[in-house]
């Protein structure tokens, strides 16, 4: 039987990253570790701490120093059309403040993706750290898998205009099975039952998006293919064909969430509950046997 590969799916969710941060250290403590990882948004900022090997950075990054005033906040969406300040979260805080390894990032055998939308035609597109230098796809691949409509601006490369993967593929598990891993690990950031409603967009977002009509398309049709994709989780996991990590306890941070308290309890709570599940993750990775690919 030829082996598998064992993929790592990283939903993102914003500030609700803060609970993959904690369910990634739990990972690093445990020593799990796949030689895949595919996110999304912040699922993506988090991956690649994990690549890199910086079991301490996600948690830098994702609460404590949240409080900066240089982090978000509506002076930036006022100077530079950006809720969050893309400039210091993508340029000087792994640059300077928390110093991102580009090098370990890069001489990783890991095969790291990013899922961003393109602006013109609405659609995902995945881009592999092996593709790119490792400064430039940490400070502009993974800034405009982050980049939301209104909230931030669109991020280009190679000439062409990107905004956040999870407008349009919000959880990659497909991308990862087409890849050829037939066996996953989901962390998500949303609790058991959450289901997403259609979103509201009025007059302002119309006019914002007008000149990408496919994209907004895109983010009007974006909880059907949210929900249908957690329904296609739910019979993997009947399947024995992915172990989820999801919060158990209500989850109760939003995408945009400032106060370091709560992030910090999320954080603690993604560690927990995953140290909790570890030993039956392990299990789960020893009973592929044969099935998995080893590195």
């Amino acid at each position: 039987m030829m082996d598998k590969n064992v993929g790592l799916v990283l939903e993102g969710g914003g500030m609700r990253g803060a609970y993959t941060s904690g369910v990634l250290a739990a990972f690093m403590d445990g020593d799990i570790r796949t030689p895949y990882v595919i996110g999304v948004s912040a699922g993506a900022s988090n991956g690649a701490n994990y690549v890199s090997g910086q079991r301490e950075r996600n948690k830098k990054v994702f609460v404590d120093h949240v409080k900066d005033k240089e982090y978000s906040g509506l002076t930036h969406w006022i100077k530079k059309k950006s809720y969050f300040n893309m400039d210091f979260l993508y340029g000087e805080l792994p640059n300077e403040v928390v110093p991102f390894d580009y090098e370990a990032f890069d001489k990783s055998k890991v095969v790291f993706k990013a899922c961003v939308t393109h602006c013109e035609t609405g659609k995902p597109v995945y881009f592999e750290k092996s593709d790119f230098d490792s400064k430039y796809y940490g400070e502009v691949i993974l800034r405009a898998s982050s980049s939301l409509p209104i909230i931030s601006q669109p991020v280009e490369i190679n000439g062409e205009l990107y905004y956040d993967g999870g407008i349009v593929d919000s959880i990659p598990i497909e991308k990862s099975i087409e890849d050829g891993n037939d066996y996953n690990i989901i962390i998500l950031t949303r609790n058991k039952d959450y289901r997403k409603g259609p979103q509201k967009l009025g007059i302002i977002s119309k006019r914002f998006l007008k000149k990408h009509p496919k994209l907004y398309e895109a983010i009007k049709t974006r909880h059907i293919r949210y929900n249908k994709v957690l329904d296609k989780i739910d019979k993997l996991e009947d399947e024995g064909k992915v172990f989820v990590f999801r919060p158990i306890e209500e989850i109760k941070v939003d995408r945009l969430e400032k106060d370091v308290s709560k992030l910090n309890d999320l954080y603690e709570q993604g560690y927990s509950e995953a140290m909790k599940q570890i030993d039956d993750l392990k299990k789960w990775l020893n009973s592929l046997k044969n099935n998995v690919k080893t590195y």
